[in-house]
């Protein structure tokens, strides 16, 4: 079965997104920020990790650069509601550090799921 990690400081999101990727059979766990996260995601490995970006303590941008380092931005998935900035503007960012691809919040969650199935079967 296919791992799942989500993270957002927004447990409401993190609860929606879980249900929805557990509906379609995926092992999801959430972390809400990245501090948390990279307590998992070093313990365990995920076929798929999706972030937020902006968030306290350690934001999006530093995970997803970890997960670079650690060779899985290619299974990276950056998604923002904006801030600041737009949530384009976050989000283009983010490319730049080569995620498997972004989501503008609210996400689109055929599209999202669809992406996740895509990024799940190039690891097979």
């Amino acid at each position: 079965m296919a791992t799942i990690l989500i993270i957002d400081d927004d447990e409401q999101f993190n609860l929606m997104l879980k249900s929805a990727m557990e509906i379609k059979g995926y092992d999801v766990e959430t972390a809400t920020n990245g501090k948390e996260a990279k307590a998992l995601y070093q313990n365990k490995k995920y076929d798929v990790i999706i972030t937020d970006i902006i968030m306290p303590d350690v934001d999006g941008y530093e995970v997803i650069l970890d997960l670079r380092r650690m060779g899985m931005s290619n299974r990276t998935i950056a998604v923002s509601g904006g801030g600041r900035t737009a949530a384009d503007d976050y989000l283009v960012t983010a490319q730049h550090f080569d995620v498997a691809a972004t989501f503008n919040k609210p996400v689109d969650l055929q599209a999202l799921r669809a992406k996740v199935e895509e990024i799940i079967q190039s690891l097979s």
